[in-house]
């Protein structure tokens, strides 16, 4: 990577030089060009007329070289003139009039012409003058040296630039690449499980960006390592206290200590649904991880719905002495759900609110009909939760103390995987705080189609 740079960077300044080389090239002869014909100008301008009248009087230049060019300046140019001489050529480069009489009929170059001062007829170039000889004082010895060592200077100012170019591109693809080398190793070595490492960003402004964007990925995938490693645990001690109990209750009963009756066979029931739940819930998240969780719906009374849930919670609510309050509205609200999914989340917000009640409190639960979509509210009289909480609760592994109690319960997915399963079914699910009074608790979802 660092050779391939570097030609990169003497590949552009190389041409750069190369384009500045002809461009000044280019620029010296047009300056060149311009001066000489400005100067060829000026030196005939006083012929100009003569050989007008001549070209128009005799429809073109017959016999021309026959005009005395001494006897013209002695007659009608002023004798100041005379020593610059005078050549004339016509459009194709043919010399058609010289003080040197050998040079007629001898052909010129296109360049030659272009430093010509052209004779206009009708607005049209008919011939070019030349002032002095075409062969010695055409193009001064002067200016062709000046020429020369410009050509030579130039080449010398592109030899430089190139040695300058070299130490600057050497001196740049270090720059360039020694800040991504130093995020290259970082990367590296938080591939292979070296969460702690850091990108440095102040040493290397321009990589500030990429490096603070790889320092916040290392800082969560070691945040979640860790929160994993806690959920372990969790996942450990919660299985092994149900495993436990029945584990010493089956001993028990083996034992003569606890008779093989209704109560016993309850208490291992009980045991074996926590676990069933527990499962259940890892299971749920890891197909909602990975894309292949499925909502069977089918369209569902609403109201029904929520009341056959609400008599299953009048046991555990009974033990509280916390009461329940929702009024069934005579009008059938109809929504597509799968019934076996969103149980699961009423369920768990109605043991949410169970939990943070206060003894003989009271939880609400409430329809609210909207235009496009219905929603269900459950509130209870907690703590409430903090404002900065509202989001974090529904992030995984996330625990909220109960009221009255000092460690937190479960694993801390009941409401991620509530609100994954709102979201498949188009639906949002939210938490917000009565002043004073608790936490609500409110799902929405699309009326059925």
């Amino acid at each position: 990577m660092r050779v391939r740079m570097l030609y990169s960077y003497m590949l552009v300044a190389l041409l750069s030089l190369v384009v500045a080389y002809l461009a000044a090239i280019l620029f010296l002869r047009l300056t060149v060009t311009d001066y000489m014909r400005n100067s060829q100008i000026a030196d005939t301008q006083p012929f100009q007329a003569f050989f007008q009248n001549y070209y128009q009087s005799n429809d073109g230049w017959q016999d021309v070289d026959q005009v005395n060019i001494s006897q013209l300046v002695t007659e009608e140019i002023p004798e100041e003139y005379f020593l610059y001489g005078l050549t004339l050529v016509n459009t194709n480069g043919e010399i058609l009039l010289s003080e040197n009489t050998s040079q007629h009929g001898m052909i010129v170059t296109s360049d030659t012409l272009e430093v010509g001062s052209p004779l206009k007829v009708d607005g049209n170039t008919v011939a070019y003058m030349f002032s002095g000889s075409l062969n010695d004082k055409l193009l001064p010895m002067f200016d062709t040296e000046i020429a020369d060592r410009v050509k030579v200077a130039t080449i010398r100012a592109s030899l430089l630039g190139m040695l300058v170019a070299l130490v600057m591109s050497l001196i740049m693809t270090h720059t360039v690449l020694k800040p991504i080398g130093v995020t290259i190793d970082a990367v590296k070595k938080i591939s292979k499980g070296e969460l702690g490492v850091r990108v440095p960003t102040k040493p290397y402004r321009d990589m500030a960006e990429l490096g603070k964007a790889i320092n916040d990925m290392a800082s969560d995938l070691e945040k979640n390592q860790r929160i994993q490693k806690f959920m372990l645990m969790d996942i450990a001690h919660d299985l092994r206290t149900p495993l436990s109990v029945q584990k010493a209750t089956i001993e028990a009963f083996e034992d003569g200590v606890y008779s093989f009756d209704e109560d016993g066979l309850a208490l291992i029931k009980l045991q074996n649904r926590q676990l069933v739940h527990l499962v259940e819930d890892l299971r749920l998240l890891t197909l909602t991880d990975a894309g292949l969780f499925e909502v069977q719906k089918v369209e569902t009374e609403l109201q029904v719905f929520l009341q056959a849930i609400l008599t299953s919670f009048e046991g555990m609510f009974g033990k509280k002495g916390i009461t329940f309050n929702f009024s069934i509205s005579p009008d059938e609200i109809f929504v597509d759900i799968d019934p076996h999914l969103m149980q699961r989340v009423l369920e768990n917000l109605l043991q949410n609110a169970f939990q943070h009640s206060p003894v003989n409190g009271e939880i609400q639960l409430k329809i609210l009909r909207k235009i496009n979509r219905v929603g269900i509210l459950i509130a209870d009289q907690g703590p409430g939760i903090p404002e900065k909480k509202l989001e974090t609760i529904f992030n995984r592994y996330y625990r909220v103390r109960p009221a009255g109690q000092g460690t937190p319960e479960g694993l801390g997915l009941g409401l991620t995987i509530s609100r994954r399963i709102v979201q498949a079914h188009g639906g949002t699910l939210y938490a917000q705080n009565i002043p004073g009074k608790g936490a609500e608790f409110v799902l929405e979802l699309p009326y059925s189609s």
